[in-house]
């Protein structure tokens, strides 16, 4: 078969693409990153894509050229501008289900989510409206709805839940950690979708993806905690309408980890019922492992540790990071005395009418940089113009001011570990 994967480098559709090479089909990825893609398929066809911007026929039907079937994994759990959402999760994968039409594209897969029918955030209500359309139309449709699905790797819901593991000592979870959930294995996922290409039910159908047994979230943290070699803790229950009040704030802070989504996320129950479990069961082949078999299906490594450590260590260094420029801007503005600004600008060379230019200039570059990283805006570009920034400030201050690097709590010397930890940062951005 000629298969199309969409958003192929992610956490779920990288398996895809691996299995259904394995298995010996054809597949075509559809990304925003083609060279990344290059190089970790390099027997898959790739195109390049967008979810936000490819929103007509006409953009997907070249794309569609001897294919057979599709499966389209694109997902995003949250992000601030709405629109975006909607074009991710419907109005591109609208265009591109009716162009499957128009190309007689045998088989259509949708990687949709458990639990959307009762949650009202955008991306449940924009997941379920794609899901209905899908199956509205002429062709020959299955809508996969996961658990929570864990594996080798990790991406939202479930990096959610290890980070929680990672914490030291005192884990905070909503409500009494109750909440049950049914997850199914990376692996189990993708070869139950090799085998519904193979072989395909006869009509169109929403199967929940899930494995055996349901798990609580105290038991699932409990449990990935052990797996990851950490000791036992401490649990926390925090009060959902304290939860939900900073799952609020969290919405107001881009790249903020707790957010509605989240919060939906781990306070409603993410499970099915016995007929739907024996149903996927059936139509898959074969029977998923259990919770506890699927975690120690590999043993967990000092990669695994160190992102469920940093997952909630990550946004609080980018916070930290801006906090950094924005108060060294109010305090060339504000708190600094001017005159002594001025007389550090003399001594550097600078004269008369181009000392409030470079003093303010200077303050305004700090504080774009600061409101830059706070809202996670182009985070790669910021932070290599910072690192270009430091690297300058440190040069003149080390030629025309030496003095400074001596100065009681070495405000230059912080320079150093200040540039390291931006340098940290860079290499946790491309975490997924």
């Amino acid at each position: 078969m000629n298969v199309l994967v969409t958003g192929a480098t992610g956490f779920i559709a990288s398996q895809i693409v691996t299995d259904l090479i394995a298995a010996g089909h054809a597949v075509t990825c559809c990304v925003r990153d083609v060279s990344y893609a290059k190089k970790i398929f390099p027997s898959a066809n790739i195109l390049s894509c967008d979810f936000d911007q490819d929103i007509t026929v006409e953009n997907w039907l070249p794309r569609l050229t001897n294919i057979d079937i599709v499966i389209n994994c694109v997902g995003i759990l949250y992000h601030p501008r709405i629109k975006k959402i909607w074009n991710i999760h419907y109005h591109t994968p609208r265009a591109m289900f009716d162009a499957c039409v128009q190309s007689g594209i045998k088989q259509i897969i949708q990687i949709s989510a458990l639990g959307i029918e009762h949650s009202e955030v955008a991306f449940a209500r924009s997941k379920m409206a794609t899901d209905d359309y899908l199956l509205s139309l002429p062709v020959k449709s299955i809508v996969l709805r996961p658990s929570l699905v864990y594996g080798h790797g990790s991406y939202g819901g479930t990096s959610l839940f290890r980070g929680l593991a990672g914490l030291p000592g005192l884990i905070p979870v909503p409500g009494k950690g109750e909440q049950q959930f049914q997850p199914i294995h990376l692996q189990d996922l993708s070869l139950s979708i090799v085998k519904l290409i193979t072989s395909p039910p006869d009509h169109n159908m929403i199967l929940n993806a899930v494995g055996p047994d349901r798990v609580s979230l105290l038991e699932i943290v409990s449990k990935l905690r052990a797996w990851l070699g950490f000791a036992s803790a401490k649990f926390i229950f925090i009060p959902l309408k304290l939860m939900k009040m900073v799952a609020h704030i969290g919405d107001l802070l881009p790249g903020s980890v707790v957010n509605s989504t989240s919060y939906r996320m781990m306070i409603q129950d993410n499970n099915t019922s016995e007929e739907e479990t024996r149903k996927f069961q059936h139509y898959a082949g074969f029977k998923p492992r259990d919770f506890s078999s699927g975690i120690y299906s590999l043993p967990s490594a000092v990669q695994d540790r160190w992102h469920a450590r940093l997952y909630f260590l990550k946004p609080l260094l980018r916070i930290s990071i801006a906090f950094i420029w924005l108060f060294s801007a109010a305090c060339s503005l504000i708190f600094y005395p001017r005159s002594d600004s001025y007389h550090l600008l003399v001594q550097v060379g600078i004269q008369d009418f181009w000392q409030p230019v470079f003093l303010y200039g200077a303050s305004a570059l700090d504080a774009v940089i600061g409101i830059a990283m706070l809202c996670s805006y182009r985070l790669k570009a910021v932070c290599i113009v910072q690192l270009a920034v430091i690297i300058l400030y440190t040069t003149i201050i080390s030629w025309k001011l030496p003095y400074l690097w001596l100065e009681p709590f070495g405000p230059i010397a912080k320079n150093i570990p200040l540039f390291v930890a931006i340098l940290i940062y860079i290499a946790m951005e491309s975490d997924r």
